[in-house]
C-alpha cells in the first residue's frame, strides 16, 4: 500500500510539473535541466481506471474459499492446541496433589517429573509458535497466489482498455474520490469469474 501511495504521489507530483512546465512552453516541448526535453501532447490526456479491492474479494469467491480454509485451519490448530494445553494443565494438577499428599516415594522421581512437565509445556509453547508460522506462511502463499492471479486479469483486461494507469483502492486508502464511470471493479470481477471456471 505504501508504494502505490508514493507511485500515485510521484506520478501526480510529476503530471502537475509537466503541466506546469508546458504551459510556459508554447509548443509543449518543454527543455530540462540536463538538455533533454519533455515531450507532452497535452491534447490526449492520461486514461487512469480503479478497482475498489475490497469489493472485488468480497465479492470474488476463490478468494471467499481460501479466506475460509484458511479460518478452518487455524482453527482446528487452536483446538488441538487448546486440547492439548487442557491435557498438560490436568498433569500438573495431579503432580501439584501428589506433591500435597506426598505420593512421591522419592525426591528425584518428584523431581523427574517436574521436569518432564517442564518439557511438555515448553513443547506446547513451540507447537503454537509453529502452528502459528504455518498459518502465515500459508496466507502469504494465499496472497501471493490473488496478487498473480488478480494481476493476470488486469493486464488482460487492459489489453483491450487500454487504460494509461489502474490504480487501486481499498476503503477509502487511495482515492478519496473516483467518479463511477472509472470503477473497472466489476469488469475485473467478471473475468475472474469466467477465468476460476475454466
Amino acid at each position: 500500500m505504501k508504494i502505490i501511495k508514493l507511485f500515485a504521489g510521484v506520478v501526480s507530483a510529476l503530471l502537475m510539473m509537466a503541466a506546469v512546465s508546458c504551459n510556459k512552453c508554447p509548443n509543449a516541448k518543454c527543455p530540462l535541466q540536463n538538455g533533454d526535453s519533455l515531450s507532452v501532447n497535452i491534447n490526449a490526456g492520461i486514461s487512469i481506471a480503479y478497482v475498489k479491492m475490497d469489493s472485488l474479494l468480497l465479492n470474488y469467491n476463490v478468494y471467499k474459499q481460501m479466506s475460509e480454509e484458511l479460518i478452518q485451519e487455524e482453527e482446528k490448530s487452536r483446538l488441538s492446541l487448546k486440547q492439548k494445553a487442557a491435557a498438560l494443565q490436568k498433569e500438573m494438577e495431579e503432580f501439584n496433589s501428589k506433591i500435597q499428599h506426598n505420593a512421591f516415594l522419592t525426591q528425584d522421581r518428584m523431581v523427574s517429573e517436574q521436569n518432564r512437565l517442564v518439557r511438555k509445556q515448553k513443547d506446547l509453547q513451540e507447537l503454537g509458535i509453529k502452528m502459528e508460522q504455518e498459518l502465515l506462511v500459508k496466507q502469504q502463499k494465499m496472497t501471493e497466489k490473488l496478487n498473480t492471479v488478480i494481476d493476470s486479469v488486469i493486464n488482460k483486461y487492459n489489453e483491450e482498455a487500454g487504460f494509461d494507469f489502474i490504480l487501486t483502492n481499498t476503503g477509502k486508502d487511495n482515492i478519496l474520490f473516483g467518479n463511477e464511470k472509472y470503477n473497472i471493479t466489476s469488469s475485473v470481477l467478471e473475468i475472474l469469474y469466467a477465468d476460476s471456471k475454466k
